[in-house]
């Protein structure tokens, strides 16, 4: 019933790279970390959260040590992830789209 994400990461086309991607980090300081770095780490760090809630939900139902507090607790902090990378992808489509209305 679930399935990763992770694959996102190593392709989003294969064989194709999406423009300007590898240039993405360019405007970063010399070892920092690019955007699309940071947008595949939030997007692991959400997966890696839903799979622990998920886990917790199975340790609960089948009578594991473990509170409903902290069932309740990791599904919330998926869900606020998921919310979170939620509006991260509005906002990037936001962007876009005032992107593609500039006039050259």
């Amino acid at each position: 019933m679930t399935s990763s994400i992770s694959h996102i990461g190593n392709s989003l086309l294969p064989g194709l790279s999406p423009a300007g991607l590898k240039d993405a980090g360019a405007g970063t300081p010399a070892g920092g970390p690019s955007f699309q770095n940071m947008m595949l780490q939030s997007l692991d760090s959400a997966n890696q959260l839903q799979l622990q809630s998920e886990q917790a939900i199975q340790a609960g139902l089948l009578g594991d040590d473990i509170t409903q507090a902290e069932v309740f607790s990791s599904v919330k902090k998926a869900d606020l992830a998921l919310r979170m990378m939620v509006q991260m992808r509005n906002k990037l489509l936001d962007a876009y789209n005032e992107i593609q209305k500039m006039q050259m």
